[in-house]
């Protein structure tokens, strides 16, 4: 990832729940990426995300009541989509006679080509298809390509677009969505969308060795949250209760509720009744099993004679979660 990009945190809308569920979805794309090839799991990921694109662009025309045959309604429909779904704004819309350009000046995750080509060209193409089949995209300029910002061509189909193009003023809808909203929607986008990346590492690799694919990244995913929440939050200890600190504070942000059955120096026990509703749609107990290897991790940085362990699952068919942090040496 380019180092300056990930500096750059001008445009950012998601808040720290979302940024859990990005960071996971992108820790989990990478697994994908590196076990199966780019090609092989762009073309896993597409069956999911063909659906999760075209529910979108029907929320989003519902929402803003987007006639879609409109150019001004098509930008206002991927200028609505950039804040809801991505927090990452689309901005500089430019109009022509046969379609319109925008940009693209943060971009969150950046995995190199394969992430460009699935979530922008992909995506933009899905899009383009359940709104207006007249217009076609083309990524004139990208982050994976070098370029300082991202900018979309949206243009009809079969224009012969060349050299300077005749501008013309045009308005456009701009969503004006409270900041609830926002958290609403880019959590449920970005944790459904780690949902489709686990489904797409089972479907290539079965559950079991898609697990053991995975566990690795996760665990390196636990040591870099340690890393940066225990400064976040001014974390100086190293026993379980700072290790729960940290973990607590994942499960908040991401709306895990519950109560804490134990919680001393040693031990903290705690039990989780309300879980994202998303997670249901998990391959079978790799929700669970990708977050305690992430919990895992945690507790190496911060102190590795430490371990997380879950004693009850929901995604296992149990009515509640529970977890437990304690020495290794120390009995379940």
């Amino acid at each position: 990832m380019n180092e300056a990009l990930r500096e750059n945190t001008k445009g950012n809308l998601l808040d720290a729940g979302a940024l859990i569920f990005a960071s996971l979805y992108a820790t989990t794309f990478q697994a994908l990426l590196d076990a199966a090839g780019p090609e092989r799991a762009i073309e896993l990921m597409k069956p999911y995300l063909k659906v999760h694109y075209e529910t979108g662009s029907s929320i989003i025309k519902d929402l803003y009541k987007l006639n879609t045959d409109d150019l001004a309604s098509l930008a206002g429909y991927f200028k609505s989509a950039s804040i809801l779904f991505w927090g990452m704004p689309a901005s500089n819309f430019e109009f022509f006679d046969d379609g319109f350009t925008f940009e693209i000046s943060y971009c969150w995750q950046q995995v190199g080509e394969a992430w460009c080509s699935l979530h922008c060209e992909y995506a933009l193409r899905t899009n383009l298809r359940a709104l207006n089949d007249n217009y076609e995209e083309c990524l004139t300029r990208s982050y994976y390509r070098g370029d300082p910002i991202c900018q979309v061509m949206i243009k009809k189909k079969g224009a012969n677009i060349r050299g300077e193009i005749r501008k013309k003023p045009v308005e456009i809808c701009t969503p004006q969505p409270s900041k609830e909203e926002l958290a609403y929607y880019h959590s449920a986008h970005l944790s459904q969308s780690w949902i489709y990346a686990t489904n797409a590492l089972v479907d290539f690799a079965g559950k079991e060795r898609a697990m053991e694919i995975l566990r690795p990244y996760m665990r390196e995913l636990g040591m870099s949250t340690a890393l940066e929440l225990t400064k976040k939050l001014g974390i100086k200890g190293r026993d379980a209760a700072s290790i729960a600190a940290v973990i607590e504070y994942c499960n908040r942000v991401a709306n895990q509720k519950g109560k804490m059955l134990v919680e001393t120096p040693e031990r903290v026990e705690k039990e989780l009744t309300e879980c994202i509703l998303v997670f249901a749609n998990a391959p079978q107990d790799i929700c669970a099993n990708a977050l305690e290897a992430r919990s895992n991790g945690i507790c190496e940085m911060i102190n590795p004679e430490y371990e997380f362990r879950t004693i009850k699952r929901m995604c296992k068919g149990d009515k509640t979660c529970q977890w437990v942090i304690k020495k290794k040496s120390a009995p379940l």
